[in-house]
């Protein structure tokens, strides 16, 4: 991956290149938002303005042919990496997440009603098999009801699939910059993400009541969650880092992550909002010095 970096960053061609050559294949197309977060990081919002553009038309051919996710991913991490440049700042990077989260979810609502209508479809074929197990025909009735609720909760579903991609993106292309320009500085600036206290218990309160709310709130559910996710999870390496725990003990817990992942992402989404109020490793590092 370092490779690939050094070669985008040769030149202008270069990034221009290499950008539009992977976003004409969907799959990869978080390796040229990656490429261009790196030159807006680097040269500046106006470079990577040009090697979006051009980046962008293999992503509007997708478009026609019903494939968005490059074109959502491409801007959407453009603009994330836009604000952390003119920020510097990881915790209002991700705080913009979940607007762009919602403009994404609302997005998906409108151009793949097809795709979110056969997926809510599935879902309430499996609430009604249930229902109709309990015998209850007001149960079943609720359940029709829930189909607003269903769709909504299906778009925000995908939209967190395209913002994950689209942080990770980031990081990648923030991890790339530290490496050929500053080594060892992404680590030190991951380990220190922590959201703010009043919107850590907000996303929190959205993750858990937005559905209670209002049905549109219900695509916002999953999305707030992201932020609190990727905060976890710096707060998990800055304490590794602090206790000189290892390597071994993330390896366990991105495993842990992978195989229990229904009961993992609650935690570490909960975890990070405690520490939004509580600075935990500030808590750790004062009984180290003291």
């Amino acid at each position: 991956m370092r490779k690939l970096a050094e070669l985008a960053m040769k030149s202008p061609k270069h990034s221009l290149f290499l950008a539009v050559i992977f976003a004409c294949i969907p799959m990869l197309f978080w390796l040229s938002a990656a490429i261009v977060s790196l030159v807006i990081l680097r040269r500046g919002i106006d470079h990577g303005l040009k090697v979006l553009m051009w980046a962008l038309l293999p992503g509007i051919v997708w478009a026609a042919f019903g494939q968005y996710s490059v074109l959502i991913g491409l801007a959407t991490t453009s603009l994330l990496a836009c604000i952390l440049r003119q920020t510097v700042s990881w915790p209002k990077t991700l705080l913009a997440v979940v607007p762009l989260g919602g403009l994404v979810a609302f997005a998906m609502y409108q151009i793949s009603p097809q795709m979110i209508s056969t997926m809510t479809d599935s879902v309430m074929e499996f609430l009604k098999k249930s229902l109709q197990n309990s015998s209850s025909e007001g149960m079943l009735q609720l359940g029709e009801h829930l189909r607003q609720i269903l769709e909504y909760g299906v778009a925000g579903a995908l939209a967190w699939v395209h913002i994950l991609f689209c942080v990770l993106a980031l990081v990648l292309a923030r991890s790339w910059q530290s490496g050929l320009y500053n080594p060892g500085g992404f680590g030190e600036e991951f380990r220190q993400v922590r959201l703010p206290a009043a919107a850590g218990i907000l996303l929190l309160a959205i993750t858990l009541m937005g559905s209670a709310l209002s049905p549109m709130m219900t695509a916002l559910v999953p999305i707030a969650s992201l932020p609190l996710f990727i905060a976890g999870l710096s707060l998990v390496h800055g304490l590794v880092k602090l206790r000189q725990l290892g390597s071994f003990w993330l390896i366990g817990i991105y495993m842990l992550l992978i195989t229990l992942t229904q009961l993992a992402y609650p935690v570490i989404v909960l975890t990070a909002c405690l520490d939004s109020l509580f600075d935990f490793r500030n808590r750790v590092n004062q009984q180290a010095q003291g």
